[in-house]
C-alpha cells in the first residue's frame, strides 16, 4: 500500500481536537420533525420509516418499548430517553401487549407538533424528534455509535443533560411563537448530550470508537488524528502519543476500535475528503488537506476505500 507523504510538519503549540465534537460538527440536520404525543391508555403506535435518527423522551407517565435491539419489552418511565440511529422500527404502547397502529395513521390528528390519541386511561406524554440528516455527512458519526442507546436519567447523570430535558419539557408543554425552532435546537443539543452521557458509561468490554474515546490511552492519539489528519502519522508517533509501546498500542487499538490505527486514519481521511469534495474543493487541494502529496496518489487511495474516483463521487453528490 502506498503511504501518503506530507510536506507540512505539526505547528508548535497545536492542540488536539475533540474527535467526538468533530464528528458531531460534521452532522448537518436537514430537517427535524418534532412531535409531542399525549396518549391515554389504551394506546400504542409503531414507527417504521427508515433513514432518520430518532430521539424519544418520556416526559410523563410510562410506556413499553419494543424493538429488535432489546431482547424483551422494556418499561420506560418519566425522564427515560432512547435514540434509534439505524432507522430500525420500534413500538411504544401503554402495555407490553397492546395493539399498535402505524404512526403515519396518527398524522391526521396532528395539531402543530402535538398528537393526542388513545383512551381515557393513564396518561403518557412523549417528545419524539426525527432528524433527517445527510447520509454521507453522518456516516462517520453513525459508524461510531451503537444503533440503539437507552438512558435512564437520574441524579447520577450530568447536570447539563437534566437541564436540557427540563428546558425541552417546558417548551413543548407551553408552546409560544417561535417555539418549533427552539424545540429543534434543544432536541439537537439533547441528542449530543445524551451521546456524551452514554460515552461516560461505556462498558470497558465494548468495542468501537466510543469505547476508545473513553479510554485514557487511546483518546489522545484519536483526537490528534482527527485534529490533524494530514500529518504523517505512524504507529510509532501514535503510540508515543498514547504513552505506550508500539506493539501494545497497535494491539489495543485494533482490539478496541476493530481496525488498525492506519486503516482508521485512512478511513478518517477519506471521510474528510468526501466532505471537501461535496463542498466543491479542487481535487488537488483535497489531496493536500488530507495528507497526500499528489492528486494521483490520493485518487488511488480514494478508489480503494470508496470504490469510485473523486470526480465520480463529486458528480454523484451533485446529482443526488
Amino acid at each position: 500500500m502506498n503511504k501518503p507523504i506530507v510536506q507540512k510538519q505539526p505547528s508548535e503549540g497545536t492542540q488536539p481536537v475533540d474527535a467526538l465534537g468533530q464528528l458531531f460538527g460534521s452532522l448537518r440536520v436537514e430537517n427535524a420533525l418534532c412531535t409531542r404525543f399525549e396518549a391515554g391508555a389504551p394506546w400504542g403506535h409503531r414507527v417504521t420509516h427508515r433513514g432518520q435518527i430518532k430521539f424519544v423522551l418520556v416526559v410523563g407517565g410510562s410506556c413499553w418499548l419494543r424493538t429488535r435491539a432489546l431482547p424483551e419489552p422494556t418499561l420506560l418511565e418519566a425522564d427515560d430517553l432512547f435514540l434509534v440511529l439505524d432507522g430500525a422500527p420500534y413500538s411504544l404502547s401503554a402495555t407490553a401487549e397492546a395493539r399498535c397502529v402505524d404512526c403515519a395513521e396518527l398524522e391526521a390528528l396532528r395539531d402543530g407538533y402535538t398528537i393526542r390519541y388513545g383512551g381515557d386511561g393513564a396518561r403518557t406524554t412523549l417528545v419524539s424528534v426525527a432528524f433527517q440528516v445527510d447520509a454521507a455527512e453522518a456516516e462517520g458519526l453513525l459508524r461510531a455509535l451503537p444503533p440503539f442507546v437507552h438512558l435512564r436519567v437520574d441524579g447520577g447523570r450530568s447536570h447539563a443533560l437534566q437541564t436540557l430535558m427540563d428546558l425541552l419539557r417546558l417548551e413543548v408543554s407551553t408552546p409560544a411563537p417561535g417555539s418549533l425552532p427552539v424545540v429543534r435546537r434543544l432536541a439537537e443539543a439533547l441528542f449530543i448530550s445524551a451521546v456524551r452521557a452514554y460515552l461516560q458509561n461505556v462498558d470497558a468490554a465494548q468495542r468501537g470508537l466510543l469505547a476508545a474515546l473513553a479510554d485514557a490511552q487511546l483518546a489522545r492519539p484519536l483526537n490528534e488524528m482527527h485534529g490533524r489528519p494530514a500529518e504523517p502519522w505512524t504507529i510509532e508517533t501514535l503510540a508515543r502519543s498514547a504513552g505506550m509501546s508500539r506493539s501494545s498500542f497497535a494491539s489495543k487499538f485494533r482490539a478496541t476500535v476493530g481496525e488498525t490505527p492506519l486503516d482508521y486514519l485512512t478511513r478518517l481521511r477519506m471521510d474528510r475528503a468526501r466532505a471537501l469534495i461535496r463542498d466543491g474543493v479542487a481535487i488537488a487541494e483535497v489531496a493536500n488537506q488530507v495528507g497526500y502529496d499528489s492528486a494521483i496518489s490520493f485518487t488511488r487511495a480514494f478508489g480503494r476505500v470508496t470504490g469510485t474516483t473523486p470526480g465520480g463521487y463529486r458528480r454523484g453528490a451533485r446529482a443526488g
